[in-house]
């Protein structure tokens, strides 16, 4: 049975991913930077995760305000996967769009997908309709709800065991999919 957040997907599209998501993501157990990051967090939410994702994506250091820091601390602490509209008020922080909340989410939580453009674009391929707007934690929310039901879908064998995030072998997947 497909997942309601799947309503409307190619079945032929979304079972050849399946099919092939294995060998698409094969590579990523070599990836040391994203391990090396993912496995540096180890106590609850917070800052310190923050600086993690940061560093992997290579952005410059952002220097948070005391007061803006403890409130992102806040909301990464309380927000719930797959529940994304506390993370809206984020957005209001200069410099921040849904990109890097999503790599903050993603490393704080082991949870919640990266958002990118290019699974966006792939889901969009296959017939779910999923915008990437980086000032819209609504779109972001949508593909949050894809992704889940993509893991919920998923044959067994086609989501690989191999000891990184599901989410994160689902958004590679979507980027090199053709």
């Amino acid at each position: 049975m497909i997942p309601i957040s799947l309503y409307g997907v190619d079945v032929d599209k979304c079972e050849s991913f399946y099919s092939v998501l294995p060998g698409l993501v094969a590579d990523s157990v070599d990836d040391e930077d994203y391990s090396d990051a993912l496995f540096a967090i180890q106590n609850k939410a917070s800052m310190d995760h923050v600086k993690v994702a940061e560093d992997w994506a290579q952005r410059q250091p952002y220097a948070f305000p005391e007061e803006i820091a403890n409130e992102i601390e806040m909301i990464i602490r309380t927000v719930s996967y797959p529940d994304v509209a506390l993370l809206e008020h984020l957005l209001t922080i200069e410099g921040i769009d849904t990109q890097r909340v999503s790599e903050w989410m993603h490393f704080s939580t082991n949870l919640y997908p990266i958002y990118s453009q290019k699974a966006c674009q792939a889901l969009t391929d296959m017939g779910l309709e999923t915008p990437f707007n980086l000032g819209d934690m609504a779109s972001y929310g949508l593909y949050v709800s894809r992704i889940e039901g993509l893991k919920m879908y998923a044959p067994a064998k086609g989501l690989p065991e191999i000891g990184l995030p599901r989410s994160r072998m689902l958004q590679l997947g979507l980027e090199r999919f053709e």
